[in-house]
């Protein structure tokens, strides 16, 4: 992924002609790890709103936003946001309140058919068979998940427009090469993987 350097002084000039994605990684964590650590994840997502204002400072303002899990753009897009992920929908309101549009980002039919096999994978198949078959249809549709999510972001920004993506971290998602992907990774960011890991395996912080 392209980076401005860590002064944001290097040439934007070089990135002219390209299509321009911020990446905004989402570290999965549950509501009891977000009310534990308040502190954290507000300095956590305003470092990332800051590193983006630089972004924004250096190679255009964000035109539109991309969010996983919505395929609203209307305003219940946004309060879908709110249950499902209220640390970055401060964010999300904040650009859009700004001028950038929220975009549908995932295709609905396909996103409710995979969560279903990953439910199916998450209970603890006894049958060999079955669990074989639900993990491939998992895998298949993960797959066409992704390429879909390229393709929607490829086709809404153009050579002068600037996009967002909120993405879990670690995601797959190939994207074509004349998009320009940056990454944003704030300072707190290690801090917060740290404390989410502590709260998830607390016996195995202890003994370290």
């Amino acid at each position: 992924m392209a980076t401005l350097g860590s002064t944001g002084k290097t040439d934007a000039r070089r990135f002219d002609g390209k299509k321009k994605l911020f990446l905004v990684p989402l570290i999965p964590m549950s509501n009891v790890i977000s009310e534990s650590n308040s502190e954290l994840l507000d300095r956590y997502w305003k470092e990332v709103t800051k590193q983006i204002g630089n972004l924004e400072s250096a190679l255009g303002t964000v035109r539109h936003v991309f969010h996983e899990m919505v395929h609203d753009e209307s305003e219940n897009g946004l309060n879908m946001l709110e249950s499902i992920s209220p640390g970055s929908v401060k964010l999300v309101r904040h650009l859009t309140g700004s001028g950038a549009k929220l975009c549908q980002l995932e295709d609905p039919e396909l996103l409710m058919e995979m969560t279903d096999w990953q439910r199916c994978l998450s209970v603890g198949l006894i049958s060999k068979k079955v669990f074989e078959m639900a993990s491939e249809n998992y895998k298949t549709l993960s797959d066409k998940r992704n390429a879909s999510i390229a393709e929607r972001i490829n086709n809404v920004i153009n050579e002068t427009d600037v996009g967002l993506l909120c993405i879990t971290e670690g995601h797959t998602v190939q994207f074509p090469p004349d998009i320009q992907v940056f990454y944003v990774a704030p300072p707190s960011s290690n801090d917060l993987r740290a404390a989410v890991s502590e709260l998830m395996n607390p016996t195995e912080t202890s003994e370290d």
